[in-house]
C-alpha cells in the first residue's frame, strides 16, 4: 500500500501592498506567513528572527534565479532529480485527488467556508459520567449527567452566574485555575460535536447539553471576532478550508487507500510471473550473502537489477509485459534511503507492488488532469526551487578560493601565540606499589628525609631503573595521581594517593615545563581546513549578496513591523 503524506500551509491576511520584491516580481505577507508557518507564527516571532527569515527567502528566491540563468535547471542530474521528485510528488497528490478528496463531506466544506472567517471566545462547564474520559472516575450515569447539565443550562439561560455554577459542578481539572474558559478557538480546532454546538451560538448565549467522550459541556459564548484567515483570498481561503475539513477524516485514509490499491490493481489486470518471482529472490539472496562476507549489509537493487539476466517477463500490466530492468528503473526515482529491504518471498512482492501503484498513480494522475492542479503545480515549483537553489550554493563553494601554503604559513604565525601553544606541562617522579601499608611506610622514611630517588628505584613498579622518572604529561591525564602532581610545587612530594588499579602512589615533583609552539607540520592540515572552510563562506556570502543588487530587490519597512 502507498501511504502518502500532503502538506498544506495555512495562509493568512494580505497586507496592502507588496513588501518583498525580487527581479520585478512582488511578494506579499501572505508569502511570508507560508515560510514561517502561520501568521500566528509571525507575529510571535523576535525581529531577529523575522530578518534572518527574511534573508533567507530573499536568498533562496535570487539564487533560484540566478540557478536558472547560469542553466543548472539543464543540467543532466539536476533534471533528473526534479523529474523523479515531481514523479514522485504526482504520486502523492494523485491519492489526495482521487482517494482522500471524495471522503471529504461537502456539507462540512460548506460549513467550515462559512465559520473558519471567525473565532469563539469560549468557556464551559464539564459534567462527566461513569465511562467518560476524565481522570476522576464518576459514577453517575449517562442519563443522570444530561439531566444535570439540562439543568444548569436551562439556569443559566435563567440568569444564573457562570463562575459560580463552574466552581460548583465543573469537572475538568482546570475548573478551579481558569473559571471555564478555553480561550479563543477557531473552526477546526475542537472534536466535531463540542464545534457544531459552539458556532451556532451568538455572543453571550449559553448551549444545550453538547455530548462528547470527556462527558456533557455547557458551552459560553463570551466573545466572537475575525479569525486570522478573515481577509484571505478567495483561492487561498479554500486550500485552507480544505486542509481543515480534511482533518476530519484522517482515519478513513488508511483503509481508502487500501480499497484504491485494490481496484487500480483489478482495473490494469496486474500479474506476477511466479518463476520470475523466484528468480529475482535466488539472485538478491545470493547478493546478499556476498555482501555479508563483505561486511555489507545492504545491496543496490537498481545495479542488481540492471545486471540481471534470463529472467523474463516479470509482471503483466494492462496486458502489457515489464521486465526486472523496467522495475529497476521505476526505483530510480525513489531515495536510496527508502529502497526496500528484499530478505524473502513476501517483501518482494510488497516492494513490487508498490512500485508498480506508483507508476499506475502516475498514469491515473495524468489521465486526471493532476498535473494542471494547484498543488501539483506549487510542489513542483518548491522541488525546483531547492534543488536550484542547494546546487548553485555547492557552486559557490566549489568555486571559493584554495588556500595555498602560504596561506596556511601566514595564518599560523598571526595565530599561532593563541592558538598553537602546547598546555604547560610537569615532570614527575613516581613510587608506585601494590601495598597501602608500604606506601604509608614510605611516605613516612620521606618526611624523615629518606631519598626520593633510592625509594623509587629500590620500590616503585614505574620505571625504577630512572628512580620513577615519568614523560611530562598535561593536566587531564593519571587521573587522581596526575591532579595531584599540579597541586604541587617543584621538589614537593604528594601524600598517598590511591590509583583506579588499585596500586598506591607518591609523586615528587620534577619541574614545570613552559608551554611551547606546537610545530607547523603538526596543525598544517587543520589550518588548511580551517581557511578552506573560511574562504567557502565567504564565497556564498559574497555570492548571495551579489544577487541582491543584480535582481533590484527592495524590502518595504513594513515587513518588519511587529
Amino acid at each position: 500500500m502507498i501511504y502518502f503524506i500532503i502538506y498544506f500551509v495555512l495562509i493568512t491576511n494580505i497586507l496592502a501592498g507588496p513588501m518583498i520584491t525580487i527581479n520585478k516580481k512582488q511578494y506579499n505577507m501572505d508569502d511570508l506567513y507560508k515560510e514561517f508557518g502561520s501568521k500566528k507564527d509571525w507575529e510571535s516571532a523576535a525581529k531577529s528572527q523575522k530578518k534572518e527569515l527574511i534573508n533567507s527567502f530573499i536568498n533562496r528566491k535570487a539564487a533560484t534565479l540566478e540557478a536558472y540563468n547560469i542553466g543548472f535547471d539543464n543540467k543532466p542530474d539536476i533534471a533528473r532529480k526534479i523529474d523523479h521528485r515531481s514523479q514522485l510528488a504526482l504520486v502523492n497528490i494523485t491519492y489526495e485527488e482521487l482517494v482522500a478528496k471524495p471522503l471529504v463531506s461537502q456539507e462540512y466544506l460548506k460549513k467550515t467556508r462559512k465559520h473558519i472567517m471567525e473565532e469563539r471566545l469560549l468557556n464551559h462547564i464539564l459534567i462527566g459520567y461513569n465511562g467518560a474520559r476524565t481522570k476522576s472516575p464518576n459514577s453517575r450515569t449517562l442519563d443522570d449527567a444530561f439531566l444535570l447539565a439540562q439543568k444548569i443550562s436551562q439556569e443559566l439561560k435563567e440568569g444564573g452566574g457562570f463562575e459560580e455554577y463552574v466552581i460548583q459542578y465543573s469537572e475538568d481539572p482546570t475548573a478551579l485555575q481558569n473559571k471555564g474558559k478555553l480561550d479563543w478557538i477557531g473552526w477546526g480546532r475542537t472534536v466535531p460535536t463540542f464545534q457544531e454546538a459552539a458556532f451556532i451560538l451568538n455572543k453571550g448565549e449559553f448551549s444545550n447539553p453538547v455530548l462528547t467522550d470527556f462527558g456533557y459541556h455547557i458551552i459560553f459564548c463570551e466573545d466572537i471576532r475575525p479569525s486570522e484567515y478573515a481577509k484571505t483570498s478567495k483561492k487561498e481561503l479554500e486550500n485552507i478550508v480544505y486542509a481543515v475539513a480534511r482533518n476530519t477524516i484522517s482515519s478513513q485514509l488508511r483503509p481508502a487507500a487500501a480499497r484504491y490499491d485494490s481496484l487500480q490493481f483489478e482495473k490494469y489486470n496486474v500479474q506476477y510471473n511466479d518463476s520470475a518471482l523466484e528468480k529475482i529472490l535466488n539472485e538478491i539472496n545470493k547478493q546478499n550473502t556476498k555482501n555479508k562476507i563483505a561486511g555489507q549489509y545492504k545491496i543496490d537493487l537498481i545495479d542488481l537489477f540492471e545486471n540481471m539476466q534470463e529472467i523474463g517477463v516479470v509482471a503483466l500490466i494492462d496486458n502489457k509485459g515489464y521486465g526486472i530492468k523496467w522495475f529497476g528503473r521505476r526505483l530510480m526515482i525513489v531515495p536510496s534511503g527508502r529502497h526496500p529491504v528484499i530478505n524473502d518471498m513476501s517483501s518482494l512482492i510488497q516492494a513490487f507492488d508498490i512500485i508498480v501503484l506508483q507508476y499506475l498513480a502516475i498514469q491515473e494522475g495524468k489521465k486526471n488532469d493532476v498535473l494542471s492542479a494547484d498543488l501539483y503545480v506549487q510542489e513542483v515549483q518548491k522541488i525546483r526551487e531547492s534543488l536550484l537553489y542547494d546546487q548553485y550554493l555547492k557552486w559557490l563553494v566549489n568555486n571559493a578560493d584554495k588556500p595555498d601554503s602560504l596561506d596556511v604559513i601566514s595564518y599560523y604565525n598571526k595565530n599561532k601565540t593563541e592558538k598553537y601553544l602546547e598546555d604547560e606541562k610537569v615532570r614527575v617522579r613516581e613510587i608506585k606499589v601494590l601495598d597501602k601499608n608500604l606506601a604509608d611506610s614510605l611516605y613516612i622514611e620521606l618526611k624523615y628525609g629518606s631519598d626520593f630517588i633510592e625509594l623509587a628505584e629500590k620500590y616503585s613498579k614505574t620505571n625504577p631503573i630512572a628512580g620513577g622518572l615519568i614523560a611530562p604529561f598535561t593536566k587531564g591525564k593519571y587521573n587522581d595521581m596526575g591532579q595531584a602532581a599540579f597541586n604541587l610545587q617543584s621538589g614537593e612530594f604528594s601524600s598517598v594517593i590511591s590509583n583506579l588499579d588499585r596500586t598506591y602512589s607518591i609523586v615528587r615533583v620534577e619541574e614545570y615545563i613552559s608551554p611551547d609552539l606546537i610545530p607547523l607540520n603538526r596543525v598544517y592540515n587543520r589550518i588548511e581546513s580551517i581557511l578552506k572552510r573560511d574562504n567557502q563562506k565567504i564565497a556564498k556570502d559574497q555570492g548571495l549578496n551579489s544577487l541582491r543588487q543584480k535582481y533590484n530587490i527592495v524590502i518595504n519597512s513594513g515587513v518588519y513591523a511587529d
